[in-house]
């Protein structure tokens, strides 16, 4: 991506050269020129004043190629602020502390509903602050994300919006409204596995099948905010016997479809889980779910041909394991034409924390460029503090 050294796009070039270090780092001056094409005097205003922030440091010495002076090489400061994950699935209310990779310091879950869901995610915030003792003005900002089994996407957009603008006025931060599948994204595009890559999907598995899908390392959100409902797609010609509808993805391969074949309903999250160690019928779950994912699989490489599908969500790392050898050998499409540098499917790395960590990384992304901004809402009254100035208001 080029830069501009147009003093207008200073703000565009701000974030440029944070992208770089939080995506590229240990990276030097000389690289981050190289990769924007900014002027030398550009890179070291944007720098200096990260630096001056603390959100960036130098570390360490990089030797130059040729008769060159070595480098000092630039990371982000992963201390130089907190953030706030947030995520609500059904009646479960999970909230995290972390550093801004993504490093978690504590989380808090608890059960909730909807009339007391501002007071209790606010209780949770304020604990986790106390326990762990930290200034609450060097939180930049929170993640949320929002899941119900319901049967529509739809239905839950106002109620979700409405959400994200009351918590932020009652915690009076920043916040970054997402699908769990796009958060899941973005950690990996900026921590992860997805680092290099210009485009891929990203899928995961909750209570419905919500996917991800990044174009040129943007997140794509649709023409009213919503996108990615892989779940809703058909996937089977047989209707129901009860509502004559064709058969969904999410009726065979959502965590709400293992909650029914289970007959666990009325369990957490986590109870969910620790009967799947112990289940018999997982296998037959992992059997119904295959073959209608296999077929998502293929619809997706067949209209986008990503550089690669991620793959992840509620899940363990035994089911995860189960479910991608039982996809195997995937469909053919186009996807598989060509010389690839990446595989076709990915399993994400630390399934059962990838949501979370997501949620978490979410004020960061949105730093990193306008378009991701869209995700964030900030407080009308919100005193801001010198970090959420740079990184927020820097236009």
């Amino acid at each position: 991506m080029k830069g501009s050294n147009a003093k207008q796009n200073k703000a565009i070039n701000l974030r440029l050269v944070l992208s770089q270090i939080v995506t590229q780092g240990p990276v030097s001056r000389v690289e981050i020129a190289r990769n924007t094409q900014l002027t030398k005097q550009t890179i070291t205003n944007m720098v200096e004043e990260l630096l001056a922030a603390k959100l960036v440091e130098e570390v360490g010495i990089k030797k130059a190629e040729g008769a060159g002076k070595p480098s000092k090489m630039l990371v982000l400061n992963k201390k130089a602020a907190y953030t706030i994950a947030i995520r609500v699935a059904n009646n479960e209310l999970e909230v995290g502390l972390f550093y801004l990779n993504g490093e978690q310091i504590n989380r808090l879950h608890t059960l909730v509903e909807s009339e007391n869901l501002l007071d209790k995610t606010a209780y949770l915030v304020d604990t986790l602050v106390q326990v762990d003792d930290i200034d609450k003005s060097l939180i930049l900002g929170a993640g949320l994300s929002v899941e119900t089994s319901d049967d529509s996407a739809i239905n839950g957009y106002t109620f979700n919006k409405q959400l994200q603008h009351k918590l932020a006025n009652k915690l009076q931060l920043p916040i970054a409204l997402e699908t769990s599948a796009s958060a899941c994204a973005a950690y990996h595009m900026l921590f992860g596995e997805a680092q290099q890559l210009h485009n891929f999907i990203f899928i995961h598995l909750g209570l419905r099948v919500e996917s991800a899908v990044v174009y040129d390392r943007q997140i794509l959100l649709g023409q009213n905010g919503l996108t990615g409902a892989l779940g809703d797609i058909f996937v089977t010609p047989e209707t129901d016997e009860k509502t004559a509808e064709l058969g969904r993805l999410n009726d065979f391969a959502s965590m709400a479809s293992l909650r029914t074949m289970l007959n666990l309903n009325g369990v957490t999250q986590e109870e969910l889980i620790a009967h799947c160690a112990v289940s018999k019928q997982l296998d037959l779950w992992v059997e119904q779910a295959s073959e209608p994912l296999r077929i998502a699989i293929h619809t997706l490489e067949s209209l986008l041909n990503t550089q690669t599908i991620i793959m992840g969500g509620d899940v363990n790392e035994i089911l995860l394991e189960k479910l991608i050898k039982q996809l195997r050998p995937f469909i053919p499409s186009i996807s598989q034409y060509g010389d690839r540098e990446v595989v076709r499917l990915i399993k994400t790395p630390d399934v059962a924390n990838i949501t979370i960590k997501g949620l978490a990384v979410l004020p960061l992304h949105a730093a990193l460029s306008r378009k991701n901004m869209q995700t964030l809402h900030i407080p009308l009254e919100l005193g801001y503090t010198e970090l959420q100035q740079l990184v927020f208001l820097s236009e």
